[in-house]
């Protein structure tokens, strides 16, 4: 059973959206133009025609200055009756304070040097213990920073939390790029949509997507992370996986040539994190049955609309069946591996994929 997406109304929602790129002295940090722009696209995204909140109900907060010009837009929001979800984000700098708790960093922010938190700057356990003020049902951050892990757990107890990376690595950003890697990757998917996805885009499916793409994208060359950005994280409340923040705009699609062909890329993408790389030499193991599945539905689809011999579909039925028996079912990928053999004996002895079929049959079938 798959549970519904919850839409909040837009009259329902606020949004406060926050990026610190630019840094003024005494602050050494390095800038990061692309944190405006990220969360200013994130808010136009997240308000606009697809969007669940209303553009009147959304604040971007830019180049912050000091603590206030974040707690008091929030605080106005905290406030708000009759609000079922409140949002916010934030774009920048992630720094590391008293007790190694995550803290965000403003314009004037220098790094932590030892003792207390970096001055001045926003210690994230403020904009928690604020958002948990609210009598909104549901409260929800994104973290777009480094560090942005240590959020997880106490400091962010009762809210919605998606974050770029974890507690001790860095977010990424390409240099030459417009966007940060991990918001950048979440606006794309917001504007291209999931073609197998529910009718509107929640934050656990944003989260599974995510989870697959980052990693599978690659990240500016800094030998940290060779391959690509690194995971993001989530942790959720009760139901707030189900919460929507925006419709998808491939919804409905995914038995289309396009949607097919996207649905394809997707699994080459997942298929990539079942493989040993140096970031990760033990791949997580519940990624091949996640293949698997995919596969199999697409396996499916594909010979339904396109027809079982055509190249897409022989490939990915042949995907299906290899898959199958590394994840444990031998005996199930021959038998799907000697159903393709059979049909390209019938269409042509002298198939192109006739020969990769029959070794991947000799192989599960020993």
């Amino acid at each position: 059973m798959t549970w519904a997406v919850w839409r909040p109304a837009p009259g329902a929602a606020c949004a406060l959206l926050v990026g610190t790129g630019r840094h003024v002295r005494p602050s050494s940090l390095s800038r990061i133009p692309q944190a405006v722009t990220a969360v200013r696209a994130l808010g136009a995204a997240l308000s606009g025609e697809k969007g669940v909140f209303d553009v009147r109900r959304t604040t971007v907060v830019a180049e912050p200055a000091d603590t206030r010009q974040v707690l008091d837009p929030l605080r106005r929001m905290v406030r708000e009756p009759d609000v079922d979800l409140l949002l916010f984000s934030y774009c920048g700098h992630g720094l590391l304070g008293r007790d190694d708790r995550l803290c965000l960093a403003l314009t004037p922010s220098s790094q932590y040097g030892g003792g207390g938190d970096p001055s001045p700057s926003l210690p994230f356990t403020e904009v928690a213990s604020l958002m948990r003020e609210s009598p909104a049902r549901h409260k929800v951050a994104i973290l777009d920073c480094c560090f942005s892990g240590r959020a997880l757990g106490p400091d962010g107890h009762g809210i919605h939390l998606l974050t770029a990376c974890g507690r001790t690595q860095k977010a990424l950003f390409p240099p030459e790029g417009t966007l940060t890697g991990f918001t950048g990757e979440l606006l794309r998917i917001l504007d291209e949509g999931i073609p197998d996805g529910p009718r509107h885009l929640g934050l656990s499916a944003l989260y599974d997507r995510l989870a697959v793409v980052l990693p599978t994208t690659p990240a500016p060359r800094t030998g940290i992370f060779p391959t690509g950005y690194p995971a993001p994280h989530q942790q959720t409340v009760d139901g707030s996986g189900h919460i929507a923040l925006a419709a998808n705009p491939a919804h409905g699609t995914q038995r289309t040539p396009a949607g097919l062909r996207a649905r394809g890329a997707f699994a080459q993408r997942l298929k990539k994190l079942t493989e040993p790389s140096p970031d990760t030499p033990v791949p997580d193991p519940a990624s091949l049955p996640q293949l698997v599945h995919v596969l199999a539905d697409l396996a499916r689809d594909a010979a339904e609309v396109l027809g079982p011999l055509e190249d897409f579909s022989i490939d990915v039925r042949r995907n299906h069946a290899v898959m199958t028996g590394a994840a444990g079912s031998p005996e199930q990928a021959a038998a799907l591996l000697s159903a393709l053999v059979d049909a390209l004996r019938v269409k042509s002895s002298s198939h192109r994929a006739l020969p990769g079929a029959e070794r991947a049959l000799a192989h599960w079938s020993r």
